[in-house]
């Protein structure tokens, strides 16, 4: 998973509610980009880790938005990259910080 990837979902694990594009680059600090995000979102989208909602316009001068979610799919890639990324980091830190 690439790291962008990893960002973005773990953002939109800790908000249920989703997020707009917009909102994960405010979050993550500047790691993540304006000019990026959406397509970031669109690989997500395709491979089955994110859903997208229309938000219609409530005013007269607003524009839809999309607001994104994180699915099952999404979490549990999470979990299973965080887990294989634990794993290899063990023996490292169990043998005082030196690879065997």
């Amino acid at each position: 998973m690439a790291p962008k990837e990893l960002k973005a979902l773990i953002l939109l694990m800790d908000h249920r509610e989703g997020l707009f594009g917009s909102e994960l680059v405010g979050l993550s600090d500047g790691y993540l980009s304006r000019g990026t995000v959406y397509t970031l979102l669109e690989r997500l989208v395709q491979k089955g880790y994110v859903t997208e909602q229309d938000v219609p316009a409530t005013t007269s001068y607003q524009i839809a938005r999309t607001k994104h979610h994180i699915t099952g799919a999404g979490q549990k890639a999470v979990h299973d990259y965080l887990n294989v990324m634990n794993l290899y980091r063990a023996p490292s830190l169990t043998s005082g910080g030196v690879p065997s």
